[in-house]
């Protein structure tokens, strides 16, 4: 497994943004025991200008090796008005579990709040399950606190939000 990894930007709509994606879904489902699928219309807002995504990729490998350019995990990103002023919503941080361990998660993470700060956000925030505990201790983690909800999302149990100072 390569530990290598470039996170660029890609359209929500390439190819394999649509397979990271759906390897979220397939990630949440497991977590949660039953089939878990977005909504048709979703993530149509982590497009430019509004938005934004990223895949992160192995860089190492030969030409020939399946590891070189394999996706192992992607987040995105979302502008929206939130009292206190202009807030970004992280969506779909996924990382694969071989990629699991390797600091991705924040790796990703820091790439949409950068992004943020570009934009005068004054916060992150994003909502979660529960059932998906390695990625509530990813947000615990790095500075995110649990907040009440921001967003009336009958899918999340919990919401997180994290200062941009």
């Amino acid at each position: 497994m390569s530990t290598e990894v470039v996170i660029t930007p890609a359209p929500p709509s390439a190819p394999e943004a649509v397979a990271a994606r759906a390897s979220f879904c397939a990630d949440v489902s497991t977590a949660m025991g039953v089939t878990w699928q977005l909504p048709v219309t979703a993530d149509g807002d982590l497009a430019a200008p509004g938005g934004a995504f990223w895949l992160a990729r192995s860089v190492e490998g030969t030409q020939d090796d399946d590891e070189r350019g394999r996706v192992l995990g992607c987040v995105g990103a979302r502008a929206v008005e939130l009292a206190g002023g202009p807030a970004v919503e992280v969506k779909r941080l996924w990382v694969s579990s071989a990629a699991r361990g390797l600091g991705l998660g924040t790796r990703l993470l820091d790439v949409a709040e950068g992004w943020a700060r570009a934009r005068g956000a004054t916060r992150l925030v994003l909502d979660t399950r529960s059932e998906l505990e390695s990625a509530t201790r990813l947000y615990r983690r790095t500075g995110w606190t649990e907040v009440a909800p921001y967003n009336d999302n009958t899918d999340a149990q919990l919401w997180f939000s994290e200062p941009l100072g």
